[in-house]
């Protein structure tokens, strides 16, 4: 009874493995904070203004993701577009 969380998480792991993904993520908050946990949503003027052409902007992608309308939707705001050949997808 007097284990400590941590080593709560181990036993977590052995014994029930279906659960440990949501105690990990409890531990992360209750330690760290909720800032931890939750992404920001994203923000492509953002992204855009701290990129250069030496720092260019890399996605990683996850199923179900695809980061094309966002990227469209911005380009064609500033501009940028296939028909004026800036713009290549």
């Amino acid at each position: 009874r007097d284990v400590q969380t941590f080593h709560r998480l181990f036993l977590l792991r052995v014994l029930r493995p279906d659960r440990i993904g949501a105690a990990l993520t409890q531990y992360v908050v209750d330690l760290l904070g909720n800032e931890f946990v939750e992404q920001a949503p994203f923000n492509m003027l953002q992204t855009y203004e701290e990129s250069t052409c030496s720092t260019p902007l890399f996605f990683v992608l996850f199923p179900g993701t695809d980061p094309t309308p966002v990227v469209t939707a911005f380009a064609h705001q500033q501009g940028i577009t296939e028909a004026n050949g800036r713009f290549v997808n």
